[in-house]
């Protein structure tokens, strides 16, 4: 099961980088800016949303195998769709399908790492994740060369590939069962403990909203800084690489986790973005794979923490909170497309340090709920 864990999760993470590393074959085929870029990453994180809150229920409740393989082909299938598209509104409810799919067998596998070792669960957590940020950063410049000139729909059928087969290879893997849950108390009695979900929902939107702004916009950074398009999609690699290396150090590490690390994570991380534009840095791979080494721990911390805060809905908390994080990854970049088209480059930044801030902010909040 771990190891199917895994393989899903390293598919996974080429949904998280599949617009930024096509974009150039995106606004070539498609005639789009970054309005058009950002709304193509929000169908996906809307899509993802949709999947993963949608997923709970079921997945505290029914058999976890036929979930995950549905949840893969139909990932797949909305790929393909997406490859075929010939216009904004047809790629972008393909990649909004893909998306849904994949949200939903990503909590189907939260859940079932998390249920293994609950006091520990952020260790495991961070292992398999690692596997997505391993996907994201391998994918970037394979899909970019799959993009040559407009050709997007390539890069998406690779895609689509690797879904379909972790969706076959489900078939011969067992998950872990529902868990038994006891009778549930009034009202009343739960309203409390669930409204600790409050702050991990910011925390995650405006991780999850930060990441994929960044990833989606890294080629036209690149560009306003008079750089070639393949340190763009560089940088993209570098943010993985930087995540990826920040959990396995983690992993190292030997440490247990809550949510003062996400404090830590949103604090450190607005600091460097405000060291990098005071300095004009132009090292863009270097600041990214640094965000990156840095945000590394939070999203394995917010389902760790989620899943032991809610014991007895814990497919249904952890879906929500990932929910929470893909609405998140649709409405920054979104923002940051309109702000960034009307207003320039200065004003997406602004609202990226904003969500650094939000995090920081959120984490705050969390520590203190659970105290």
């Amino acid at each position: 099961m771990l190891l199917l864990a895994h393989l899903g999760f390293l598919v996974f993470g080429t949904i998280l980088v599949v617009v930024g590393s096509t974009q150039s074959a995106l606004a070539a085929g498609l005639g789009i800016g970054l309005e058009g870029t950002g709304g193509l990453a929000a169908a996906v994180s809307l899509g993802l949303g949709i999947g993963v809150v949608s997923a709970g229920p079921p997945t505290d409740r029914w058999p976890r195998r036929p979930l995950f393989v549905m949840a893969a082909l139909v990932a797949s299938l909305g790929l393909v769709f997406a490859a075929m598209g010939s216009n904004v509104w047809q790629v972008g409810l393909g990649l909004g399908v893909a998306g849904a799919g994949a949200g939903f067998f990503e909590t189907i596998l939260n859940t079932v790492v998390a249920e293994l070792d609950p006091p520990r669960a952020e260790r495991r957590l961070a292992s398999v994740h690692s596997a997505a940020t391993a996907g994201a950063v391998a994918a970037p410049p394979l899909l970019a060369m799959l993009a040559e000139g407009d050709a997007f729909g390539a890069a998406f059928l690779a895609c689509a590939a690797a879904f379909g087969l972790v969706g076959l290879l489900g078939l011969a893997v067992p998950l872990s069962a529902p868990p038994v849950t006891k009778t549930e108390a009034p009202t009343g009695a739960v309203a409390g403990p669930w409204l600790g979900l409050l702050p991990l929902l910011v925390a995650s939107a405006a991780y999850v909203g930060f990441e994929t702004a960044l990833t989606a916009f890294a080629p036209a950074l690149a560009a306003a800084q008079q750089l070639p398009p393949a340190q763009g999609v560089g940088a993209i690699s570098a943010l993985w690489l930087g995540l990826l290396l920040g959990r396995i150090a983690f992993l190292l590490s030997g440490r247990s986790a809550g949510a003062s690390w996400l404090a830590g994570a949103g604090l450190l991380a607005t600091l460097l973005l405000g060291v990098g534009l005071a300095l004009e840095v132009r090292a863009l791979a270097l600041g990214f794979g640094a965000l990156g080494f840095v945000l590394g721990i939070v999203f394995p911390v917010l389902i760790a923490v989620t899943a032991r805060r809610f014991p007895e809905r814990r497919a249904t908390a952890v879906g929500l909170v990932a929910g929470a994080g893909a609405l998140g990854g649709a409405l920054v970049p979104w923002l940051g497309g309109v702000v960034g088209d009307r207003a320039g480059l200065p004003g997406t930044w602004a609202i990226l340090i904003g969500c650094c801030l939000l995090l920081a902010l959120a984490g705050l909040w969390a520590r203190r709920r659970a105290s």
